[in-house]
């Protein structure tokens, strides 16, 4: 009984967020609908730059190599680098949603490379490995005259 009384108390405060967030949209729409706009236009600017900018056998290489040498600044620039990486990965999740347009997985392949957490490299692979990402971070490639990827396969 006490499973049953649980599933209730979480689908209340479920429930209770998804009225609060459509009250908020409702009342607010021109600020969503402008934020929308902006988080698309940047994250399309964003990833075509990160992606223009990664070496050409970044997925092929077996370790990063650490070039700030100062702890403090080593541990400050690697939380804010996964903070941005953090919220790339959540506003890509967001744009993957079928319906909601955007780049999604460049996003969050984005938000990948930014990030450093055990198994994001991994990930990243898995996810430029997908035909219609790796073709799309390629055809980014090509326009800014950059060589395209190169992927091995494991």
């Amino acid at each position: 009984m006490w499973v049953i009384n649980t599933l209730k108390s979480c689908w209340n405060v479920i429930s209770g967020w998804f009225m609060f967030l459509l009250t908020l949209i409702a009342n607010h729409w021109l600020f969503f609908l402008i934020f929308s706009g902006v988080s698309l236009v940047l994250s399309i600017i964003g990833c075509a730059a990160m992606i223009t900018y990664l070496p050409p056998d970044y997925f092929n290489e077996a370790k990063q190599i650490r070039q700030i040498k100062n702890p403090v600044l080593r541990v400050m620039f690697s939380t804010l680098k996964n903070l941005i990486g953090f919220m790339l990965i959540v506003v890509g999740a967001l744009l993957a949603v079928p319906g909601v347009p955007g780049q999604g997985l460049l996003t969050i392949l984005t938000g990948l490379i930014i990030s450093d957490f055990p198994g994001r490299k991994r990930l990243a692979h898995r996810i430029i490995r997908i035909p219609t990402v790796l073709l799309a971070a390629n055809k980014i490639r090509t326009n800014f005259d950059r060589p395209p990827l190169v992927i091995y396969k494991d």
